[in-house]
């Protein structure tokens, strides 16, 4: 390619065989820079192509696809990374040479909780107590029977553990809920959360 001194005018040599260097008329010196030099090319930045849908002109938020909740946790953390937040911010822990537990007080989780209600989910590193179809004490205001009151859910969620873990076990008692956290090595926690 050659340029004379005119900055407005561009001069495309003939090749050989009686082709221009540009290969299609239609294409940009942008595209033509991408195909020729590839990842070389001073513009690569420039050659991803949008892949999404196209535009229908309406400036409201669409859904580009569904995904059900099944498939989106594989690794088998389960309730750990799926709650995010704590509700209950009542518990103790108690250091032993080779286990820590956990006491969380709940008032009256006995009574109005079966064990099928409680569940404990960990991994190594992670812990999850989520509780549902807790009624907490005052929710109702003793008129009402108790079908009738508020029951909801609470959790515990402690996202990276002091140290690793090898089992959790918990037990049921009439106001509170102790979680035994088995260490996977012996050493002193001196705290709950790393």
């Amino acid at each position: 390619m050659s340029v004379d001194d005119s900055p407005s005018e561009m001069i495309v040599e003939e090749t050989p065989s009686g082709t221009s260097d540009a290969t299609n008329a239609d294409v940009s010196a942008l595209e033509h820079n991408i195909q020729s030099k590839g990842k070389n090319a001073y513009y690569f930045a420039h050659s991803h192509k949008a892949n999404g849908p196209k535009w229908d002109g309406k400036i409201e938020p669409r859904l580009l696809s569904r995904e059900s909740s099944s498939n989106i946790d594989s690794s088998g953390a389960g309730l750990v990374s799926s709650l995010s937040k704590s509700n209950i911010t009542n518990y103790a822990f108690l250091d032993e040479e080779e286990k820590v537990k956990v006491y969380v007080n709940l008032a009256g989780v006995g009574d109005c909780c079966s064990d099928d209600d409680i569940k404990l989910d960990f991994t190594e590193t992670s812990l999850c107590l989520k509780v549902v179809n807790y009624i907490s004490p005052g929710s109702g205001d003793g008129d009402e029977p108790e079908d009738k009151e508020k029951r909801e859910d609470r959790s515990l969620v402690f996202g990276k553990l002091f140290a690793e873990i090898e089992n959790a076990t918990f037990r049921k008692k009439s106001d509170k809920i102790i979680i035994t956290l088995k260490k996977k090595e012996v050493k002193k926690w001196k705290k709950l959360v790393a």
